[in-house]
């Protein structure tokens, strides 16, 4: 006759496992890319990006540039840094589209005397219709907008803290309307929003004369 003990001790392993397995799933999702830029020539825009610019001001300067720190890395780095308020340049990666997408990057606020934000956009139709998640470094705080015929609108914000000349990692999870943001590590957003339900391009955002380098920009297809 089977020891009982026995059989309790393989059901409580096959559970284990089973969870386990469904907690990578979740952490995971198939079909994710991750983009380094080590491929690209330092001094020029990085391959598989188109440029736009939100508000007034002048375009954005996004080029690869070697880190200082490690010059065998090399990191993406929008350089210009036009004070003009109400302006937010974006690189957003061509040719392909998501509507349920897991992103992730990591963000070094440089400098910036207007602002020091950073972040990443999805569901991007446009130019002027999309959405984004933020950090900002002089505010202390990250935020969940929806851009609607280029106007900004904030559905979420917690204050938390951004360290300058810093690198952070920031993720993004939208399944639906329902989106969910960490920093750092930690859960700092949990939102829902229908402004935009189809699929759309996805990209790195900035405001302002924030001077900033991403690295490890990370896509995953849910």
């Amino acid at each position: 006759m089977e020891n009982p003990m026995t059989t309790r001790s393989s059901i409580a392993l096959f559970l284990t496992l089973v969870s386990v397995q469904f907690a990578w799933a979740q952490q995971a999702p198939p079909d994710s890319k991750k983009l380094t830029f080590d491929q690209d020539s330092v001094g020029f825009p990085p391959a598989g990006f188109e440029f736009a610019r939100t508000g007034q001001g002048a375009e954005g300067k996004w080029v690869v540039r070697a880190d200082k720190g490690s010059p065998s890395n090399h990191v993406l780095v929008q350089e210009s840094s036009d004070p003009t308020d109400y302006r937010f340049p974006l690189a957003v990666v061509k040719e392909e589209t998501h509507k349920d997408v897991t992103l992730s990057v990591r963000a070094k606020p440089v400098s910036g005397r207007v602002d020091q934000g950073f972040g990443m956009v999805w569901r991007y139709k446009d130019a002027n219709n999309y959405y984004i998640t933020r950090c900002n470094a002089d505010e202390d705080n990250c935020t969940i907008y929806h851009t609607v015929n280029g106007h900004r609108r904030p559905f979420q914000n917690k204050p938390i803290k951004v360290a300058k000349n810093t690198w952070h990692t920031l993720k993004l999870e939208a399944v639906g309307d329902h989106f969910v943001v960490w920093f750092d590590g930690a859960k700092v957003l949990d939102a829902k929003d229908e402004t935009f339900k189809e699929a759309g391009k996805v990209g790195l955002w900035t405001k302002a004369d924030s001077v900033i380098q991403f690295d490890d920009f990370t896509i995953g297809s849910h």
